[in-house]
């Protein structure tokens, strides 16, 4: 669950959007934004998701440019001498992550003065203590809210079986990435659930060592230790608020995962893998319900033997 701000920690243009709906959490406030333009965008269009998000993104006042992004290793917006907003997005990325790259820019304008200058879609990997990147993930709330949006989302969560196949196909279904469908499921589910992401990497400590050994030649290249190997490690998670009343356990980053059980086997064999496993996280070992899903990985983030990221829904079952 996101975590509480203090008014007086935010960005001003997060406190515009949270006075402009009457919302206090800042995280509801984008919410309601984005439904807003969805609502607007069916009420002109029709239809059913998945919608067309360059049209969304016009609606905006978006133009898009056939340019790459130059700021940005996926998208961004920028303002033009003629007073236009143009969105430029990697066109190599896979089409569901351009759907949300696009999604995420549309974000953007739902706070003030977007149009002054470059706003990029950052890394994942984002310090919470900077208001901006508060706000760029944000712009990703705005994005899950666009691409799975209320009520057909809800609905079709409400007729849904949880398992990795089916996540698999609902993911298909809305045409978005594995990962953000994941995310998305655990924010609206009832049920206690997480989402797990796992690459595979070495602890820090292995990183630091390693670099270190390869920046100073060694004067016994005979006796040196074999370098260690990447292991299945966790990213991060996202919770709902049942989870984290029910299991209340840290899950540490990069805590590794036995080298076996279907989030394993999801990575090894890349296909959707079920499965029930005991995850040792926190202060003590838990028993979950696993829905394993492979997930898109850069050719450098290769595991061995072609191991792949993983998202993993997990339910408690203890």
């Amino acid at each position: 669950m996101p975590r509480r701000h203090r008014r007086s920690d935010l960005h001003q243009h997060i406190l515009a959007i949270m006075d402009e709906t009457g919302v206090e959490d800042p995280h509801e406030a984008v919410r309601t934004k984005a439904r807003d333009v969805i609502s607007q965008f069916h009420q002109l269009f029709g239809g059913e998701p998945p919608f067309d998000v360059k049209a969304i993104a016009s609606l905006r006042g978006l133009h898009w440019s056939d340019d790459d992004p130059r700021f940005s290793p996926d998208s961004e917006i920028a303002p033009e001498s003629d007073g236009r907003v143009v969105l430029r997005v990697d066109k190599t990325r896979p089409l569901t992550r351009q759907r949300f790259s696009i999604c995420h820019e549309v974000g953007h304008t739902l706070f003030p003065e977007y149009q002054l200058e470059v706003r990029c879609r950052k890394g994942d990997r984002r310090s919470f203590a900077d208001p901006e990147d508060l706000l760029e993930t944000l712009c990703d709330v705005a994005a899950s809210e666009l691409m799975f949006p209320t009520p057909w989302f809800d609905d079709c969560l409400k007729l849904l079986s949880i398992s990795a196949e089916n996540l698999a196909k609902l993911a298909d279904d809305f045409e978005a990435s594995r990962d953000a469908t994941a995310r998305r499921v655990v924010e609206v589910h009832p049920s206690a659930m997480a989402a797990v992401f796992f690459s595979w990497k070495l602890k820090p400590v292995e990183e630091r060592e390693l670099k270190a050994s390869r920046m100073t030649p060694s004067l016994f290249p005979a006796l040196d230790l074999p370098e260690p190997e990447p292991k299945l490690r966790v990213d991060y998670r996202i919770a709902n608020r049942a989870f984290d009343e029910r299991v209340n356990e840290f899950i540490p980053q990069s805590k590794s995962i036995p080298c076996e059980g279907p989030i394993f086997e999801a990575s090894m064999s890349q296909i959707p893998v079920d499965g029930k496993q005991t995850l040792d996280f926190g202060r003590k070992s838990r028993h979950f319900s696993v829905s394993a899903l492979p997930i898109y990985t850069n050719e450098t983030a290769i595991g061995p033997n072609g191991g792949c990221s993983v998202v993993a829904i997990l339910q408690p079952l203890d």
